[in-house]
């Protein structure tokens, strides 16, 4: 058995995607859209060949990231997969080193991925990147009869994609989205998957746009229970607090009905202290460990430091960890690590930084 590490070839498509679907749950219908997205190419999907069969994958997305009026190159790695008979080989160890290499070479300032086995990628150079998630208890709350929250339709589109912006625009680490994303990526054609965008309207006028996610869980008896609701992204022209308040009264009706255990709210954290507090005096913040970062210039973050904050960076800096830095700079970190930062948070304040669940990879 001689494995051969390289990129795949388009027309390999087919095969990796029945490779994904051995090891993963969803249908070939969820991975094409890796293929399909217009920054790809072949060597962004790094595979490894075994007796002519592909036996192991590793993908990379190209995304850009807000940071303060700028865009910064973010690279995703997701999909690493191994077929069950050629594990415990290091095939995805050494595709991951691949992954890196294509990386380096390229403009992107930092990578990211979602996992639940941090030791795997820490031994590979990844770090923990923890996340304030706000959670609150579902409320019964009950809905203003002028407002009303439908599902959207297919040429809701320009105008979620609108609101998306305005609300956004301002917030680093989210991504930013043109059409053929949010087309191709996003599914927007995919009705199963519009289903959980909603528009707010008021006395009949559209106002904002909401988006939502149901977490199952297997109960003792065998049967499917609700365990969560995700608010996972909102975009509106102006954060007015009735629509704002009628936001969080819609999402805790629908958990409260739903038997939910709890909410998580995708927000970043001034806007979860501004209003969503005052509404849900029991809001608690659990942090989200699943996220993980790698930067291999570090170079690349100084410069990016620099020309935040248009000053030569602080000595301070150059001592913190690579996903300490990663907060620092899109100000994803909270007033309690203030006092950790107190020399540097002056300079690089706490900001509305979030990644957003639609996004992931």
């Amino acid at each position: 058995m001689k494995p051969r590490f390289r990129a795949l070839r388009p027309d390999e498509q087919p095969e990796c995607l029945q490779l994904w679907t051995q090891v993963f749950t969803p249908g070939e219908d969820y991975f094409l859209r890796y293929f399909q997205d217009p920054l790809w190419k072949p060597e962004y999907t790094r595979v490894c060949e075994v007796d002519g069969q592909l036996v192991s994958a590793v993908q990379i997305v190209r995304r850009a990231v807000r940071l303060n009026g700028h865009s910064v190159w973010m690279a995703g790695i997701a999909n690493v997969a191994t077929l069950p008979d050629y594990r415990g080989h290091g095939f995805a160890s050494r595709l991951m080193h691949d992954a890196h290499e294509v990386i380096d070479a390229e403009d992107f300032l930092f990578g990211l991925l979602f996992t639940g086995i941090h030791d795997f990628y820490a031994r590979l150079g990844w770090e923990p990147l923890t996340l304030s998630l706000p959670i609150s208890i579902p409320q019964p709350m009950s809905l203003d009869p002028d407002w009303r929250f439908r599902t959207v339709e297919p040429d809701d589109l320009s105008r979620v994609r609108y609101w998306y912006e305005r609300t956004y625009a301002d917030h680093p680490f989210t991504v930013i989205r043109d059409e053929t994303y949010w087309r191709v990526w996003l599914r927007w054609e995919d009705e199963n998957w519009r289903q959980g965008f909603y528009i707010a309207e008021c006395a009949g006028e559209p106002l904002g746009y909401l988006a939502i996610e149901t977490h199952y869980r297997r109960a003792g008896d065998g049967s499917q229970q609700v365990e969560a609701i995700s608010l996972t992204e909102l975009g509106m022209d102006a954060p007015e607090p009735a629509l704002l308040e009628s936001i969080v009264r819609f999402v805790n009706s629908m958990a409260f009905q739903a038997g939910a255990e709890h909410i998580r709210w995708f927000v970043s954290l001034p806007e979860a202290e501004r209003w969503l507090r005052p509404q849900l005096p029991g809001l608690q913040f659990i942090p989200q460990r699943h996220p993980m970062v790698r930067v291999g210039h570090r170079e690349r973050l100084w410069e990016a430091f620099e020309q935040l904050s248009g000053a030569p960076i602080p000595a301070e800096i150059e001592t913190l960890s690579v996903a300490q830095a990663l907060r620092l700079l899109f100000g994803l970190y909270s007033k309690s690590d203030m006092a950790e930062w107190s020399a540097l948070s002056e300079a690089f304040p706490p900001r509305p930084s979030l990644f957003l669940p639609a996004d992931s990879f």
